[in-house]
This record gives C-alpha cells, sequence and structure tokens, in this order.
C-alpha cells in the first residue's frame, strides 16, 4: 500500500513538475542586434571606397535591432571614389539576470573594383 502511494506521489510530483521549473529558473535574455550591409561598385581605372560604422547601444540594451543597407555603384573613365558612413544608435529595454549578455554586430560590407581600359583619347 505505501509503495502504491510512494509510486503515485513520484507520478504526481514529476507530472506537475515542468509547470514549476520555470518560475524557479532565471529568464534567459538577449542583448541587441547591429546590422550594416553594403556593396560599393566600381568599374573604373581607379577606385578608393572604405565604409565607416559608428555604432552605440544603450546600457543593458534588450530586445532591439537596427540594419543598415546599402549599394553604391560607379561607372567612370578616371576615378571613382565612394564613401559610406553608418551611424546606428540602438536602445532597448533593460535585460537584467546574472550572466552580462553581449549585444551582436554583424558588418559586412563589399568593395568590388573592376579595373577599366584607359578611355581613348
Amino acid at each position: 500500500m505505501k509503495s502504491k502511494l510512494l509510486s503515485l506521489g513520484l507520478f504526481s510530483l514529476t507530472a506537475v513538475s515542468p509547470l514549476f521549473i520555470p518560475s524557479l529558473t532565471p529568464s534567459a535574455s538577449a542583448g541587441c542586434v547591429g546590422v550594416s550591409a553594403g556593396t560599393q561598385i566600381s568599374i573604373s581605372r581607379e577606385a578608393q571606397q572604405s565604409t565607416r560604422v559608428n555604432r552605440q547601444f544603450s546600457p543593458n540594451c534588450s530586445g532591439n535591432s537596427a540594419t543598415s543597407t546599402a549599394t553604391q555603384v560607379c561607372v567612370n573613365n578616371g576615378r571613382c571614389e565612394q564613401r559610406r558612413t553608418v551611424n546606428q544608435s540602438i536602445q532597448g529595454g533593460n535585460r537584467t539576470g546574472y550572466d552580462p549578455v553581449k549585444n551582436i554586430e554583424v558588418d559586412v560590407n563589399v568593395p568590388v573594383h573592376v579595373k577599366s581600359p584607359r578611355a581613348p583619347r
């Protein structure tokens, strides 16, 4: 009789434990995400291509993101100069928890230079 009650008690405890375990564990928190994706295409004899990303996250930033995309195309017989500047200020709710969570920064900027022959004079 006692073993049946013990089995029933353990079964009942394991059946309802998923309902209580989440309340005993700290919640997960995520930081913020900043993304810069750009392409610079130059068809010229010479090219100067640059991308500069300035990004700031608010303290304890959580649950927000910013994405910047751009395409620059220059076709010239001489020189192409392409400059791209990205300014992102990302703010979000305050995260809490024991482990500090880092913000994510993704920068994919592709310069493409196709060297063209000299233009006829």
